[in-house]
């Protein structure tokens, strides 16, 4: 009939602009999409294994159909392809069940298809359960899945690497999130927190921006999270803004146009983690404040090095590190250990400190310090030896110049202390009703 045939033209109109498209994609589309379904399927190792036992089908099934080709040439492709499948599917009693021994039939062509009925039974099998754990999982989850949060909430853009370990460092911290992905996502940390996927750009609207205290933008694609930043900003104005970059040079051109974003490029971060390495020591972590990145990293103290023999204090106030873990092994590691500690061979130090800090570290640039403590008085003789005591644990310096100093005051202590160390002292030794002040070299 008549609409018969203008259904039949429009579906093969349909048909030509598909093929039409499939023409006009470029190589590089190509090899980007094989790339990123690549990079997809290594992301799951459930999606492994199911694309190796695929893949490992697909190889029986061709060897199948052309080893029955070359011995029966009286066979057809499509019986050849048939029978392989019917192997594959547990067929192996219907095809070599009705078989007589007198049948010329080589040993190894039943053996080969015995070996792919088996593969095909053991992947069946498989499907079948990563079905069903897959259904049981999901209806888990949908069962114990938070709400989305109405206010002061984090949103999460993207729930790659980068996402899924900034939503475990905000969850240490008590903080409501809400994250976005284009994927379903197989994670110990999807099932704690809401998830929205789909169209990220349309899911913005399920998230309530409008009172969120802030958006984190990781996904691979930088333009990406620049759009969704904005969209953001113009829904609440006041919301704070992480945007994940890829190149420095446009992390600092959008810096200038938004002041009230912060960028951070993996490119730079990383960098400074491979410098900071590079100086032979172990960097165990980083993050970013105040445009500076900040490295995790620990120090195991040898002969020679520039922290060997210091003591804590003047670590931080001359290499401008913050000390944060001291271990003295074998005993427990100290967490903020006291500034009066001085390290020896042996010892392990975790300090805070920028690629600069490091450097100086490295290169024993300490800077000097440019304070004395006056010694003015001390009533008692338990007051002289209190404050012996106490100069020796916060200056550092040798127990005879400690207690040659108190015997004969008033004095000035030899060593030079850096101003927050010397003004430390100078309170501790008010608390042993020695009488000191500070005096700058």
């Amino acid at each position: 009939s008549t609409k018969n045939q203008n259904k039949s033209q429009k579906n093969q109109f349909k048909l030509w602009e598909i093929f039409r498209s499939i023409l006009k994609i470029k190589p590089r589309d190509v090899k980007n999409l094989v790339i990123n379904y690549w990079n997809w399927i290594h992301q799951n190792p459930i999606r492994n294994l199911v694309f190796s036992s695929a893949l490992i089908l697909v190889i029986l099934l061709c060897t199948g159909t052309l080893l029955f080709l070359l011995y029966y040439p009286e066979v057809t492709l499509r019986e050849a392809f048939y029978g392989t499948a019917v192997l594959l599917l547990g067929g192996f009693g219907d095809i070599f069940g009705g078989i007589k021994l007198e049948q010329k039939f080589p040993w190894w062509l039943q053996l080969f298809s015995l070996i792919t009925t088996l593969v095909g039974i053991v992947f069946v099998a498989l499907l079948n359960g990563l079905i069903t754990e897959r259904l049981l999982s999901t209806r888990f989850k949908f069962a114990r899945r938070n709400p989305i949060p109405t206010q002061d909430h984090v949103v999460i853009i993207g729930l790659g690497r980068v996402g899924q370990r900034v939503a475990s460092l905000l969850q240490k911290f008590k903080q409501k999130l809400v994250a976005i992905s284009s994927t379903t996502i197989e994670s110990d940390i999807t099932p704690q927190i809401p998830l929205v996927t789909g169209n990220i750009i349309k899911s913005l609207e399920k998230v309530n921006l409008a009172t969120a205290t802030g958006i984190i933008a990781v996904t691979n694609d930088e333009m990406l999270n620049l759009e969704v930043a904005l969209m953001g900003y113009s829904v609440n104005p006041n919301i704070r803004l992480v945007i994940r970059t890829s190149e420095q040079r446009f992390s600092n051109n959008l810096a200038k146009l938004l002041p009230y974003s912060t960028f951070i490029c993996n490119s730079a971060v990383v960098a400074e983690a491979f410098a900071g390495a590079a100086f032979g020591e172990n960097i165990l972590s980083l993050f970013s404040i105040d445009h500076q990145t900040v490295l995790v990293t620990e120090y195991n103290i040898e002969a020679g090095d520039t922290l060997n023999g210091l003591i804590l204090a003047e670590i931080a106030y001359g290499y401008g590190v913050v000390t944060i873990l001291y271990q003295k092994p074998p005993n427990e590691s100290k967490l903020m250990p006291s500034d009066d500690i001085k390290l020896a061979v042996g010892d392990r130090l975790i300090v805070l400190a920028t690629i600069n800090g490091l450097k100086r570290i490295e290169n024993g640039e300490i800077k000097q310090p440019t304070w004395q403590v006056m010694i003015e008085s001390a009533p008692s003789e338990y007051a002289i030896f209190q404050g012996a005591n106490e100069i020796i644990g916060i200056s550092g310096c040798s127990v005879n110049q400690a207690r040659e100093l108190m015997n004969n005051l008033p004095g000035i202590l030899p060593k030079p202390l850096y101003k927050h160390q010397a003004q430390r002292l100078v309170r501790i030794l008010k608390k042993a009703f020695v009488k000191a002040r500070l005096i700058s070299v």
